[in-house]
């Protein structure tokens, strides 16, 4: 018996890990959406729409990324880290003028559920009024947020609200900062993708090679399956 209880037990550890690596998103949507309200992390799954969110840039992979969605016409929301900007300030006006769509990463590359309150929010605002800078003169729409390594608290959902931010996360997380093989991620993107996914990928120097590969191969198979990729807030309120 007692045997028998350790493989039963073996099993389960078994396909909760093949669940954690292998079909996150239905971990998401089944226990963290109905948990936590107040943070996205996918669309309404009326409709066979994805929504592509890409972090860390600018970076100098970014030029190439941009016109890799002209080329593919995928509509991206940026979610930009202030130090990152400063150094190619040019970034976020071209995007935008390409039809995509802008967040706040905050100051610098680190957990922000570490930071002090107060440092947090100094940083919220600084990388606010860095990206409105540098798109100027348009202005942003919408105010997108997302927390370095994904990690929230109640206290920084507090000083987000206060600010108008919505945090959003996502729900097909293909693991691209392990840089598993193309092969992986391609399997892990099939297996994930859901009607109102939202897909996290990076631009950093060393990930936005891997993420111009991600999209070229990713883009085609997913719309041969009937998805299509549509802004960020349009995924969220199609009625908007």
């Amino acid at each position: 018996m007692t045997l028998l209880l350790s493989v039963l037990a073996l099993v389960v550890v078994l396909d909760l890990l093949v669940l954690v690596v292998l079909l996150p998103s239905l971990l998401i949507r089944l226990l963290l959406v109905p948990l936590c309200p107040q943070v996205v992390f996918c669309g309404p799954g009326l409709q066979k729409r994805l929504a592509l969110t890409i972090d860390d840039g600018p970076s100098p992979g970014s030029e190439a990324l941009l016109a890799l969605l002209r080329e593919l016409k995928v509509p991206a929301t940026f979610f930009l880290i202030g130090t990152h900007l400063e150094r190619d300030h040019r970034f976020a006006r071209r995007a935008l003028q390409q039809g995509h769509d802008l967040g706040n990463h905050l100051w610098c590359d680190e957990p922000s559920a570490g930071l002090p309150p107060a440092v947090f929010q100094q940083q919220l605002v600084d990388t606010e009024r860095t990206i409105a800078r540098a798109a100027a003169p348009a202005s942003l729409r919408w105010r997108w947020f997302r927390p370095g390594q994904g990690w929230f608290h109640r206290a920084m959902l507090d000083a987000l609200a206060a600010r108008r931010y919505r945090l959003v996360l996502g729900s097909i997380f293909p693991w691209d900062i392990r840089r598993p093989p193309l092969w992986f991620v391609r399997l892990f993107v099939r297996l994930n993708a859901h009607p109102g996914g939202i897909l996290v990928l990076h631009d950093t120097p060393a990930l936005s090679g891997r993420t111009l590969e991600t999209l070229r191969r990713v883009v085609p198979e997913l719309r041969r399956r009937g998805y299509r990729f549509v802004p960020l807030q349009e995924l969220l309120d199609p009625a908007a």
